[in-house]
């Protein structure tokens, strides 16, 4: 049996039904056009689509479509008319009934067989089929094999919560890990249960997921609107690392203070609490779920796993800038905050570019631009030109088709820009808005603000000083909350002095306010002098990120990149 006749036996349609085409709806601007008629006939259903022209007859007593004619669209293949698709057998009931799920939970969330191939296995196996729905339609299919604990995917995979379409708006959602423990909380007579399409993330390093998996947590951000109506989420992964590191990671791009976490005693999962204790057991534990973080007071117990990264990591635990000088004195930690000062022109904003595109390169960060002073196409020809080293524009060593190419492909993956173009002065509840909304979409883990005199402060009626402090301390908690790292960059009050070099500024040294030496957690000036670049940090508040001190680096202004000096080493 195809998908498409299992789509059409899914809806069970009694008279005449309209909906959304599932071979062409998603690859229009309005996915929910029903164009899509099914009509129940003596044997079985008819349909049509009026769009793109797929039509055929859904025999009751076959398990294939007759009389198909196929679309003039060219996109039935991408939802695996050829694959099986047939109802659950016994084999598979026993399956599901040795881990508590009976067979009308089952039925009840369209369950299916098939016969897949899984690469871990190497072979061939029966299989327990999940349909993936998304506004009536099926987008794909995850499979749990039979034979053993493996699993595997429509071509394209999943990119939504399973069982989205049966939430519940306004009302609390629980994600879990996978199906089979969103099928127990269901058995335990839960509702609003929805699970991750591909279970735990594979890389995860100090208990939190790698940046290269970011690019698998599209879900979160396709179900934005969904969870954002919901007053709050409860997060019930897995107890093991992976579990709780997918916890994390859901937890800060949906925001931690929306969520709400389970925490297993003895067990690993829902599915083994059931098993063991019973269906009171499930209930108990989900309704005493607790907030995410416990706001304002914490026990020891909390912190020790980052005690733990002090006691064994010791001095410069953050990630790498790219250069080996500059680690010496600075590194860069997810959760904090670095202002960046110096004088206009001696490239402040390049050396961030640099450090953004060198974590990208290196460690697959995605970064958030906000960027006053650059039209969004000179900033991503810029970065280009850094990752490239090579110029973007006419002159010496300028990039090739290919290289402009690749460059641009990796640019628009690791980096997104906040739009400056508006009448309107930007304010930092604007900014940060955008910023939790790119952490939803895209993970981000780097923020740039550049610069700080582009803002509007002062629309409450507070002193200058007071403004940039009460901004500073809005910056912070949104870093800490996110776990993104904010590069605050301000440019320093003007100095009346001529005729001889300008003094290298500091902290102190930025208009308006101490709040910006006092909030910072890291500060860095970048001045150009005669011969290179130096990179001064004046205030680093823990020490295992970096300590006071200053190095130099040499330009190349071909590219607009850095590059080590020789005497560093």
């Amino acid at each position: 049996m195809t998908i498409l006749s299992a789509f059409v036996r899914g809806l069970s349609v009694r008279a005449t039904e309209r909906t959304a085409c599932p071979v062409c709806s998603n690859d229009r601007k309005k996915t929910i056009q029903k164009d899509f008629v099914i009509t129940c006939v003596e044997d079985g259903w008819l349909y049509h689509c009026h769009h793109c022209g797929v039509s055929g007859n859904v025999n009751l007593k076959k398990t294939e479509i007759t009389n198909i004619r196929k679309p003039s669209m060219n996109n039935v293949t991408a939802l695996k008319t050829n694959e099986s698709f047939l109802p659950l057998s016994d084999k598979h009931y026993a399956y599901l009934d040795a881990r508590g799920i009976s067979k009308v939970t089952a039925d009840t969330h369209k369950l299916f067989s098939a016969t897949k191939y899984f690469s871990r296995n190497k072979q061939e196996s029966d299989a327990i089929g999940f349909p993936y729905y998304k506004g009536g339609v099926l987008v794909s299919n995850k499979y749990r094999s039979l034979a053993d604990k493996d699993f595997t995917q429509d071509a394209g995979g999943a990119h939504d919560f399973w069982n989205i379409d049966n939430v519940i708006p306004d009302q609390p959602i629980i994600i879990v890990e996978g199906e089979i423990d969103a099928l127990t909380a269901a058995e335990c007579g839960l509702i609003n249960i929805v699970s991750v399409p591909s279970g735990a993330p594979m890389k995860v390093s100090d208990g939190k997921i790698h940046p290269s998996e970011d690019k698998k947590f599209d879900f979160v951000w396709n179900a934005n609107a969904v969870i954002n109506a919901a007053p709050y989420i409860i997060i019930a992964t897995d107890s093991d690392s992976p579990g709780q590191a997918l916890a994390e990671e859901l937890s800060r791009r949906i925001g931690k203070h929306k969520c709400r976490l389970v925490k297993f005693n003895n067990h690993k999962d829902l599915n083994e609490v059931f098993l063991s204790d019973g269906t009171a057991a499930v209930v108990d534990l989900i309704n005493s779920a607790e907030p995410y973080p416990v706001e304002g007071l914490s026990s020891a117990d909390k912190f020790e796993s980052r005690l733990n990264d002090l006691w064994t990591k010791g001095t410069g635990s953050g990630y790498s800038t790219g250069y080996d000088s500059v680690d010496q004195i600075y590194t860069v930690s997810p959760g904090q905050v670095t202002v960046v000062t110096g004088y206009p022109s001696h490239g402040k904003s390049n050396f961030i570019d640099q450090i953004c595109v060198n974590l990208a390169k290196k460690d697959d960060w995605k970064i958030a631009l906000c960027s006053f002073e650059n039209q969004p196409e000179i900033h991503i020809s810029r970065l280009m030109e850094i990752y490239e080293r090579k110029r973007f524009f006419d002159g010496t060593r300028r990039m090739s088709e290919a290289e402009r190419t690749r460059a641009y492909e990796w640019v628009k993956e690791h980096f997104l820009f906040m739009d400056s173009e508006t009448v309107e002065p930007a304010t930092v509840d604007s900014i940060l808005d955008r910023a939790m909304a790119a952490v939803s979409r895209m993970g981000i883990r780097g923020l740039v603000i550049d610069p700080y005199n582009y803002i509007d402060v002062r629309s409450n009626g507070d002193s200058e000083t007071a403004a940039i402090s009460n901004m500073l301390t809005r910056v912070q908690s949104f870093a800490k909350a996110y776990g993104v790292h904010v590069w605050f960059i301000a440019h320093p009050a003007k100095i009346m002095r001529s005729g001889m070099d300008l003094p290298r500024p500091d902290g102190m040294s930025i208009s308006g306010s101490m709040a910006w030496w006092a909030k910072a957690d890291c500060g860095i000036t970048v001045h150009r002098s005669k011969t290179n670049v130096e990179i001064a940090v004046w205030k680093c508040r823990y020490r295992w990120v970096g300590t006071q001190g200053e190095t130099a680096l040499a330009y190349d202004k071909t590219s607009g990149s850095y590059e080590e000096l020789k005497d560093n080493f």
